[in-house]
């Protein structure tokens, strides 16, 4: 006779724990931020290195708005699900932030929207998905396997707002007991509660998508509307023609031309470009730069908002009589285009430079191309990959690797720093091929009046205080990250034609400049006459040469 209580392999079911809403939430909070928010504890310890009262207050406060969170979003049924989603976003947040020194805001938000699969790749590596992995999808997935008691739909009428008062009472209790103290340092230092995790990602991700929404169709004001040829343009017996190279991740520091150690930029220097040297970006991302240097508000002024509110140096330089072309190499035109229209570059036309993912010498046909078919004054604006990491060394061809050793993956920790910085360097250098054949083809070009235009969006991290890449909000920006090259090459003929000085636009190489001034520095170059040009952030303006003297 069967012994019918034995169990089976097919009846066999390992036992799960119960527990109650509360410890559900309290286990899920703890493991946050103890485990995923190694960023926020470092800033507490600098900020606090010989209390550590005011670093247990803290902590506890922190911890509790992790609680309110969790019963904010989670009551009932919710909380499972909920509470995977925060360790999810927690767990991803953390992974970037140890590996890269990145702190998640709006932009860094933007940016993963925006961002193309062959960008993207890159930075979801082995490394990142099994880190990821164990912190954050096992745990968020072991949240599941409890079995919670709950009390009935009116028992919850009373408890989720007594929940989330009690978790708001322990924020707000160890605040006050250091109010002054507490109150100044959240002030004073803005990366604490930036590298708070999910909260700095939640919040991220509220900003981003309350300005998506209140710029879901923006109507752009016209812009320029008295645009017109200039005397100086209107007399020439040629088109004109400037190529505009956006470049990409581009850091100042690692430039030739700026006295970097390593000449980064012959072919740039043998062909005597004018040469910006102290040059601040408007941003640390694409996302951010790219708008702004093309938009007539300054860094002080700009948001995303105001940007689309209000048409740009496209819609100026087209209204003024000027063929607008922008083709892209990198993850889209940030509807700087949207008016003028753009395209991708087409792999077909340089397969040698396609072979992996496009190098910018995908370009060079182009510019071949609209020098043989151009009949009218033109703008042609080149989008860059240039610099754009993790993958540095899919930016240059392999015969192209000057210095070495490379990082050939994207995954930093396999690589040294000073491989990082060699391969960074070779995808700067690679930068210089391609401005330096542009220029190469320009001048040998008689049927235009031809110039050329550089300039980076943002600059890079590469392992300085522990910071990788790009994208740090702007307070904590580091200085490699905001300055960027900027190089101008005019072909005498350009210069005479259109009455530009030379020398003395490299004597303006030595000041200050900024994004501010592309705009307005494009529109001098050009001679294109309008009320919106200001003189100040025209570099052209004191290098006009006066006609009949």
């Amino acid at each position: 006779m069967t012994d019918r209580s034995a169990p089976t392999a097919a009846t066999f079911r390992l036992p799960r724990p119960t527990l109650g809403q509360s410890m559900l939430t309290l286990i899920v909070a703890t493991y946050i931020i103890a485990l995923l928010n190694s960023g926020f504890w470092h800033h507490v310890a600098l900020i606090f290195p010989h209390s550590f009262w005011q670093r247990a207050l803290l902590g506890l406060s922190v911890w509790s708005l992790t609680v309110l969170t969790l019963e904010a979003f989670g009551p009932w049924r919710l909380q499972k699900p909920v509470a995977a989603v925060l360790i999810l976003l927690a767990a991803g947040a953390h992974y970037y932030e140890r590996t890269f020194g990145v702190l998640i805001d709006r932009e860094m938000v933007r940016n993963v929207f925006q961002t193309t699969m062959a960008e993207s790749r890159h930075l979801v590596t082995w490394g990142a998905v099994a880190q990821i992995g164990l912190t954050g999808v096992v745990p968020a997935l072991l949240v599941f396997w409890p079995e919670v008691r709950r009390f009935g739909p009116m028992h919850q009428v009373w408890r989720w707002p007594l929940g989330v008062a009690l978790s708001f009472a322990f924020v707000a209790g160890p605040l006050f007991l250091e109010f002054k103290t507490f109150s100044a340092a959240l002030r004073e230092h803005d990366a604490l509660m930036a590298s708070y995790q999910p909260g700095a990602t939640l919040t991220a991700i509220f900003k981003f998508g309350r300005e998506q929404w209140r710029t879901a169709d923006p109507v752009a004001r016209p812009l320029g509307t008295d645009a017109r040829s200039g005397p100086t343009l209107a007399a020439v017996q040629k088109p004109v023609l400037l190529v505009i190279y956006a470049g990409e991740t581009a850091r100042a520091q690692n430039f030739g031309l700026n006295g970097y150690a390593r000449d980064t930029t012959p072919g740039l220097r043998e062909r005597g470009v004018i040469n910006f040297r102290d040059t601040t970006a408007c941003g640390t991302s694409t996302a951010v730069s790219l708008p702004c240097m093309f938009s007539r508000l300054t860094q002080a002024d700009y948001s995303r908002a105001g940007f689309l509110a209000e048409e740009n140096l496209l819609d100026v330089l087209s209204r003024a009589g000027w063929d607008v072309q922008w083709h892209e190499n990198n993850t889209g035109d940030q509807m700087i285009a949207r008016r003028t229209g753009w395209s991708n570059v087409d792999p077909a036309l340089t397969p040698d430079a396609c072979a992996l993912e496009c190098t910018d010498e995908v370009f060079l046909p182009m510019v071949e191309t609209t020098l043989a078919s151009m009949t009218g004054n033109t703008v042609l604006v080149l989008h860059m990959i240039g610099s754009h990491g993790p993958a540095y060394h899919l930016r240059y061809p392999p015969a192209r690797a000057l210095f070495q050793p490379e990082c050939k993956t994207a995954q930093f920790s396999d690589c040294t720093l000073d491989q990082i910085v060699n391969t960074y360097d070779n995808t700067i250098l690679e930068t210089d091929h391609v401005l330096s054949r542009t220029i190469d083809l320009l001048a040998a070009s008689d049927r235009v009046l031809p110039a050329m235009l550089f300039l980076s969006d943002h600059g890079e991290s590469l392992g300085e205080d522990g910071l990788f890449l790009h994208a740090a909000p702007r307070f904590m920006a580091p200085e490699v990250q905001t300055k960027v090259p900027f190089v101008m090459w005019l072909d005498p003929r350009f210069a005479k034609e259109l009455a530009l000085d030379t020398g003395c636009l490299r004597d303006a190489g030595g000041q200050p400049v900024s994004h501010d001034h592309m705009f307005h520095s494009v529109l001098g170059l050009l001679d294109v006459a309008t009320s919106v040009r200001e003189p100040a952030l025209d570099v052209a303006t004191d290098c006009r040469i006066k006609r009949g003297t």
